[in-house]
This record gives C-alpha cells, sequence and structure tokens, in this order.
C-alpha cells in the first residue's frame, strides 16, 4: 500500500522535465515544510530525478528548480509498466520484498510506482531485485531515480561519497 500523507499534507511542484516542444513537467511531492521555500520530501517522486525520500531541499520559487542540500540516505526506484495493469503484480512480488529491505511503496500512478528503499539495503541487492522482477515482465522497465547521472553509468557525488564511506 502506498504511503498515506494528510488531506492537507504541504506539497510543492517540481520541475521534473521539458517535453521535445519545450512544454515543462511538473510533479507535485508532499513535504515537511522546514524553512521558507526550505524542504524535507516525505515520499520518493515518480518522474522526478534527483531526490529520494527524506533529502532536505530548497525551491527558487519562480523556476520551481530544487537544490539538494542534505541527502536522507535513500534511493529512489521507480517502476514503469506502461499499457500494462500490473499493480497487483507489485504488490503481490514486489512490496514484500522491498519491505524486507527496509523500504516502502510510496506511491503510484496508472503505470507507475516509485519505491523508497534506504542504501543501506545494499545497491546490489536492490538491483538484482528490480532486474529480477523486469525480467519476468514484458514491457516494465526500473531505474534509481536519485542514484547516476544522465549517462546512468556515473553515480551522483552523494552516492559515491555514501559508497566510500559505508
Amino acid at each position: 500500500m502506498p504511503a498515506s500523507f494528510e488531506p492537507n499534507q504541504p506539497t510543492v511542484r517540481l520541475l521534473a522535465a521539458l517535453k521535445e516542444s519545450g512544454q515543462p513537467v511538473f510533479e507535485e511531492v508532499p513535504v515537511e515544510v522546514l524553512g521558507p521555500n526550505r524542504y524535507r520530501l516525505l515520499a520518493s517522486p515518480g518522474i522526478l530525478d534527483g531526490l529520494a525520500a527524506g533529502d532536505t531541499f530548497t525551491v527558487d520559487p519562480l523556476s520551481n528548480l530544487y537544490r539538494v542540500h542534505e541527502h536522507g540516505g535513500n534511493l529512489c526506484v521507480q517502476v514503469w509498466y506502461p499499457g500494462l495493469d500490473l499493480a497487483g503484480r507489485v504488490d503481490a512480488e514486489l512490496v514484500p520484498a522491498v519491505t524486507g529491505m527496509g523500504g516502502i511503496l510510496d506511491g503510484r500512478e496508472q503505470e507507475l510506482s516509485s519505491f523508497t528503499i534506504p542504501l543501506t539495503a545494499g545497491m546490489a541487492a536492490i538491483e538484482r531485485l528490480f532486474n529480477d522482477w523486469v525480467d519476468h515482465v514484458d514491457g516494465a522497465t526500473w531505474s534509481f531515480g536519485n542514484a547516476y547521472e544522465e549517462d546512468g553509468v556515473t553515480p551522483l557525488a552523494w552516492l559515491a561519497g555514501a559508497k566510500a564511506t559505508g
């Protein structure tokens, strides 16, 4: 079951991407307000890259761009299954395994599920779980939302630092 929040839960709208047309795509995320334009993310995003639950960040109110100030030690995992109705399989197969790693299902849209998993669960174990799952589900893919540069190989600075000290 996805994380639940109060009906009046504060949220912020962040720029997630630009379409080919140049039109912005936003994602609204639940937050704890820490100060003026400063927040702690309460659930990992579904389409936005660079953040996971527990991260603290500031937002430029004009551009909706964010800047991370402190990483919370969690990985955001985004699983896509376009055109497929896989919520039942996600709940039956992925949620128990993620929970066993200390993680949680944060949200779900029609063709997407997002998870928060502590880095302490181990990158290899997380990768193994999601690779095995998508190997058995035609049309499904997954990625870390906050671990690698756009090339998909180079670890973000926070992750490289965490791996070096962990």
